[in-house]
């Protein structure tokens, strides 16, 4: 049963609604009048979108001007106290601006069978479940002893909420045994969970707006916010969300989207903190960047706030030299970052290696120029598959380190040429990369043992594979703009000059 526009609902009709929508009711003050609450019974879904008028859910004393039935205490009760909630599975409310909470506290014993709770876009929420003030001091000794659960409760999503300073702050202990899933993303002035703590034994990650995050389950969500590294780089104060105990440490998958306020996303403070990143998809952020942020681009930053300079690498004396490894990392996946410019851009300060990475995408980021440096190559002994596309500024795949100087004769051992090795790569698609001019364009020689799998199509400015020499004993084929050809044997780097598309 939906309602929408509409001044008032005819509660009579709901008796037998096992799920109600409300949309666009501004004139309502409370959603579920307290005098229904004996006709409601058999009601398990509820959904509220757009009543920027509604200050509570559920009607308490006082609410209304027509009170109808003495409702006291925050809930709908019959006439005999009989708490009237009990069928109530999910609870959604999304963009209603003058809710300040959803539940009072005497309402939780009458939601066991709650499943998923799921609140977005409120913009005056304080806290999802509202402390009451009892009028005898032994009442508020006792109601702050007694421990909330919620036996059924899987699902809790909590975005976009820029007043919310916790789930409660009372001193109740909540225990959550069925919770396996929760998000929490933008709500910045989130400081506690519950004050009183609380126990998810099922509940092995959270989602935030940075990703999926790993939990201790020791200390589950009891938490405490500080101030930490925003991802502007700057601290910020009062601490986010995205704050300990999700914070990059324990960040797995970093998975963000359609984010137009970030220009680095990983700040050059945490780049050691990333040892259990497994994952980085990151799609539609207009702003980012870069993904990491290096040291002297914050320090420069820094330093430079208020003068839109940039910062001189070649002014510093800085000798120590910081290994980033990522040795859980498997796969990167970037698609629609128009302001892109670097991945990991790594200099002779900061060096990244990812030994167990197999798999890159990279789709529509125009101002991209690269992926890896010649110095992060070697690190890929793990890469299976590299597919770029629609990277117009792309002008080959792997560079030369710009910032490392080689002296003459260095680019040789034994008097061969330096050879990179790409030991387990078997496909590498090129597509769409109008200022591609080669895979690399340095003096190294390349091998790539396992290569079974190469397409290069309408790149029309290609005129090389490598500079150097190019093996790939496996590849018997290569697809291009024009067609397929059988190459066995033949010399990659000599197949396209001869035939020069």
């Amino acid at each position: 049963m939906t309602f929408s526009e509409a001044g008032g609902v005819s509660w009579s009709l709901c008796q037998y609604a096992t799920e109600i929508k409300i949309r666009h009711c501004d004139a309502l003050s409370s959603v579920i009048p307290c005098y229904t609450a004996g006709q409601m019974q058999k009601f398990q879904v509820l959904k509220i979108e757009h009543c920027q008028g509604m200050k509570e859910v559920f009607e308490t004393q006082g609410t209304s001007k027509n009170n109808k039935s003495g409702c006291d205490g925050g809930i709908p009760r019959a006439n005999n106290n009989v708490i009237m909630l009990s069928n109530l599975k999910i609870l959604e409310i999304i963009r209603c601006d003058s809710l300040e909470h959803v539940f009072t506290f005497s309402a939780l014993e009458s939601l066991r069978q709650l499943q998923e709770l799921k609140i977005w876009n409120c913009k005056a929420l304080n806290v999802i479940v509202k402390k009451e003030e009892d009028a005898s001091s032994s009442s508020s000794s006792s109601s702050s002893k007694k421990v909330v659960v919620f036996p059924r409760l899987k699902s809790i999503e909590l975005e976009n909420l820029p007043e919310l300073e916790g789930f409660f702050l009372g001193m109740n202990e909540f225990r959550l045994p069925s919770l396996d899933n929760v998000t929490i993303k933008k709500c910045p002035k989130m400081m506690v969970f519950a004050a009183g703590g609380s126990t998810a034994p099922q509940l092995k990650y959270i989602h935030t707006i940075l990703g999926k995050h790993t939990l201790d389950q020791k200390s589950g969500l009891n938490f405490h916010q500080s101030p930490f590294p925003s991802l502007h780089g700057a601290t910020s104060s009062p601490a986010t969300s995205e704050a300990i105990p999700w914070h990059f440490h324990n960040l797995i998958e970093l998975d963000m989207k359609s984010n137009d306020n970030v220009e680095k996303i990983i700040p050059s403070s945490e780049l050691l903190q990333l040892q259990n990143l497994e994952k980085i998809n990151v799609y539609s952020c207009s702003e980012v960047e870069e993904i990491f942020e290096t040291a002297l681009e914050a320090a420069g930053r820094n330093g430079n706030s208020g003068s839109g300079s940039g910062f001189d690498e070649s002014s510093q004396t800085t000798t120590t030299t910081t290994l980033v490894n990522l040795p859980n990392l498997t796969q990167v996946k970037l698609e629609r970052l128009l302001s892109l410019r670097y991945i990991w851009k790594g200099n002779q300060w900061t060096v990244f290696e990812f030994p167990n990475l197999t798999k890159v995408t990279i789709c529509d980021c125009s101002r991209l120029e690269h992926v890896f440096t010649s110095s992060m190559a070697g690190s890929l002994l793990q890469l299976q598959e590299l597919h770029i596309s629609m990277c117009r500024h792309m002008e080959e795949v792997i560079v030369k380190d710009a910032s490392v100087v080689v002296e003459e004769g260095e680019e040789k051992i034994d008097g061969k040429m330096k050879e990179i090795v790409l030991p387990r790569l078997k496909s590498l698609i090129l597509e769409q990369l109008q200022s591609l001019k080669g895979f690399s364009l340095g003096k190294e020689d390349f091998s790539f043992p396992l290569l079974d799998t190469l397409k290069i199509k309408n790149c029309l400015a290609v005129r090389t594979f490598t500079n150097g020499n190019s093996a790939t004993p496996q590849l018997k084929e290569i697809v291009t703009t024009f067609g397929s050809f059988y190459i066995a044997g033949e010399d990659v780097n000599s197949f396209i000059k001869i035939n020069k598309w």
